[in-house]
């Protein structure tokens, strides 16, 4: 039993220690999980300046410091550290420090660990120390960093961002704002009132979006001054002032009311005031169009005995451009500047100095004044003599869409619109003024190709020298000849001439544009006429006393025989030609009888006649279209005898369009329409008149609209009224003694006109 009770506490114990022992392990793999999963952080970053000039930096972590990996660089001078198994719970990645040594704090993460990067501005002593959960780096004999010394001969090259500002920031003192105030004038100026602590500080200003910014160069600002200004309610066009910090620079950035303003910058005795004057509409017009030559953005200098090579670096760190100083570069300048643009005092200081500036690219280049002049001849002439020995090249350019010979005469620097752009010239105009040799004496010539490719004599007078040319490209050695039937150039030329040559020539052998002029003539005729008439008579005729008598219209007579002709009409106002009358005999006895006749006659005429001659053309080229034909025209002499001419009535559209740069098209027009008028004709020949209608005008009309370019309207009106006094008055029958016509003719002419741009594919030279 023992044994056996002994051997069921041994089984029992041994039990009981292994599942201690599990469970000791699975909670050491948690715990060391948990502490896995939640590394230790950066908490906070802190730095203070002690009196004797030592600058501390201060990390503090939410555990125990882990010993970091320490190491640091001369150029650039930066100190790292490297703590492994660290997070960073800093709320951003960059911290301005710009005290003593130190520029900037870096703290990035990656890869597990957290790397701090201390910029410095130079390399200085440095000390680390780990108290608890606070890690701690002193920067020691961290003094101001003294401008360095310019050298005779300097190249500075443009830099941007933090570069930028902390090559300015070696070259000004470190600079502090004490206060900002704003003040309103007694005429509703804002007055920003910047207290410096000392007179010589940078100020930058340009104008933004509507805002004004101000630029202290490095200058810093307390944090109690970082804020925004609300001073819209002091009546004046400043509305807020925002004041922020940015390492080495503080920024003032000043939004307006309105558009109409100007300011100005002065110092006095370390105090800066901006101030903003209010402007009517009519003086902001009339200083807008008093802007000087000088655009660079504004500046306020305040300098005694300084270097003039500073200065120049101060300026070029604004224009963001290379700038190169000559050794005899030197002297010191005094100069006090309140918002002055920056290119207005680089030309001031080179002005007092009797310095001159050469600029090329982004590249510039300050000397005294004449060596910029004495360099460039001596390189115009180094490169006139190189070109003299380059060796002569041969190309054949193959010419697409303009013409070889008008091309050639660009080269050589001669007007091309003689040679017939728009057509094609005979070969006796085009004799003498292709081929492109020249003579280097004024007296040499070059054969070229004819337009049939044969030989051609060469019109060109010689030329003393292609420098000379103000527009030529062609060397003195070079020459171009033109062959016509393929319209290809030959060019012998140097290398670097022929490049130049086919860049002139990609720019101008391209498609020409083409446009479809439209138009319409419309003659539009209303005409009217009405005519009424009336006819009656009565005629009598007997014997009174044995002798006889008769009684009539008019011609109502008897001859000697005693015959006698009796007219029956007593009135004869009937219509002319009429298309109706109606007559009827209201009496008749046996010696008299009385008719009436009424007759009526109305015409009404509509007619439209539509002419639509189009023609299409190329920019800047005259066409023509016209129908019709020619009217033979008699004429008789007594020497010549019978002789006839012949006269043109044509309908014909003239045109010379011209397609300018917004797409409109610029047309000079002549339009017209003949037309003889045989229902007229003279003569025994029956010769007819002709009508003659047209328009001449200029006018601009954009692509595809229709305009009208004029019109002629007629118009014809008459009443006639034909009647016999006193009986056409009496009512009733008044009508009978009266002839009424009526006449409305109306005529109008309207010419309308459509231009079109043709669209056409391109083709790349």
């Amino acid at each position: 039993m023992t044994t056996m009770n002994n051997g069921i506490t041994v089984k029992i114990f041994s039990q009981l220690s292994w599942s201690t022992l599990l469970l000791s392990t699975l909670l050491i793999l948690g715990y060391s999980a948990g502490s896995l999963a939640e590394p230790r952080q950066i908490k906070s970053l802190d730095f203070t300046k002690s009196a004797g000039g030592a600058l501390q930096l201060q990390l503090e972590m939410d555990g125990p410091v882990i010993e970091p990996r320490v190491f640091h660089t001369e150029n650039p001078a930066r100190i790292a550290l490297d703590f492994s198994g660290v997070k960073s719970a800093l709320t951003q990645k960059k911290f301005p420090i710009n005290q003593g040594a130190a520029d900037s704090v870096y703290v990035a993460e990656s890869g597990g660990r957290v790397r701090v990067i201390v910029n410095l501005l130079s390399s200085v002593p440095y000390e680390t120390r780990v108290e608890g959960n606070l890690f701690f780096l002193t920067l020691n004999q961290a003094a101001e960093v003294s401008a360095p010394v310019m050298p005779q001969t300097s190249f500075l090259p443009a830099v941007t961002g933090t570069d930028r500002k902390s090559i300015v920031a070696e070259l000004m003192p470190e600079q502090d704002i004490k206060g900002v105030d704003f003040r309103r004038g007694d005429r509703g100026e804002g007055r920003i009132l910047v207290s410096l602590n000392k007179p010589n500080t940078m100020v930058n200003t340009k104008e933004i979006g509507g805002k004004v910014v101000l630029s202290f160069v490095n200058t810093t600002l307390p944090s109690n001054l970082s804020r925004r200004l609300d001073v819209s309610e002091f009546a004046t066009p400043v509305k807020y002032i925002d004041t922020v910090y940015s390492p080495q620079e503080t920024t003032m950035t000043v939004e307006l009311q309105n558009p109409l303003y100007e300011y100005s910058l002065f110092q006095s005795e370390g105090l800066l005031t901006v101030e903003f004057r209010p402007l009517t509409q009519a003086e902001k017009d009339v200083k807008d169009s008093q802007k000087d030559r000088f655009v660079g953005d504004r500046l306020s200098l305040n300098f005694q005995d300084i270097d003039i090579r500073s200065v120049i670096t101060l300026l070029a760190e604004f224009t963001g451009q290379n700038v190169v100083a000559g050794d005899d570069v030197v002297g010191m300048v005094t100069l006090k500047l309140d918002d002055v643009p920056w290119d207005e005092a680089l030309a001031f200081i080179m002005m007092t100095k009797g310095l001159e500036k050469y600029q090329s690219g982004n590249v510039t280049l300050i000397a005294p004044v004449g060596k910029i002049k004495d360099y460039k001849e001596k390189q115009r002439e180094t490169e006139r003599v190189v070109e003299q020995l380059e060796p002569l090249q041969t190309e054949y350019i193959k010419i697409n869409y303009a013409r070889a010979e008008n091309l050639s005469n660009l080269l050589y620097g001669r007007n091309a619109g003689s040679l017939g752009v728009c057509g094609v010239t005979s070969a006796s105009t085009t004799m003498g003024q292709q081929g492109g040799g020249q003579g280097q004496a004024g007296n040499q010539m070059q054969g070229g190709l004819s337009a049939q490719g044969g030989q051609g004599g060469q019109g060109n007078q010689g030329r003393a020298g292609a420098q000379d040319d103000k527009f030529s490209l062609m060397s003195p050695r070079g020459t171009v000849v033109v062959d016509g039937r393929t319209n290809t150039l030959i060019v012998r030329e140097t290398a670097a001439r022929i490049i130049e040559i086919k860049k002139l020539i990609r720019e101008l052998d391209v498609p020409v544009k083409q446009v479809m002029i439209e138009s319409r003539i419309v003659i539009a005729d209303n005409t009217f006429a009405r005519d009424l008439g009336v006819r009656f008579g009565v005629a009598k005729q007997g014997s009174i006393g044995g002798s006889d008598y008769g009684v009539g219209g008019r011609n109502t007579q008897s001859d000697i025989s005693g015959a006698q002709q009796i007219s029956e009409m007593l009135v004869d106002l009937s219509a002319t030609n009429p298309y109706g009358a109606l007559g009827m005999t209201l009496a008749r006895g046996a010696d008299y009888v009385l008719n009436l006749e009424l007759s009526a006659l109305q015409d009404e005429g509509r007619g439209e006649i539509l002419s639509n001659p189009r023609v299409m053309t190329s920019d800047r080229c005259e066409a023509k279209i016209s129908l019709g034909q020619e009217v033979p025209f008699q004429a008789s002499s007594a020497n010549q005898g019978a002789n006839i001419s012949f006269k043109e009535a044509l309908l014909e559209l003239a045109v010379m369009p011209q397609i300018t740069p917004n797409g409109s098209i610029l047309m000079a027009l002549t339009i017209t329409k003949d037309e003889p008028n045989f229902a007229r004709a003279i003569g025994t020949e029956g010769q007819p008149p002709i009508i003659k209608r047209g328009i001449e005008t200029n006018v601009n009309v954009m692509d595809g609209e229709t305009v009208v370019l004029g019109g002629v309207f007629e118009g014809t009106q008459r009443n006639n009224v034909n009647k016999i006094p006193f009986f056409a008055d009496l009512p009733g029958i008044g009508f009978l003694f009266k002839k009424t016509v009526t006449q409305d003719d109306k005529s109008e002419l309207l010419i309308f006109v459509t231009p079109k741009i043709v669209q056409t594919n391109t083709a790349n030279n």
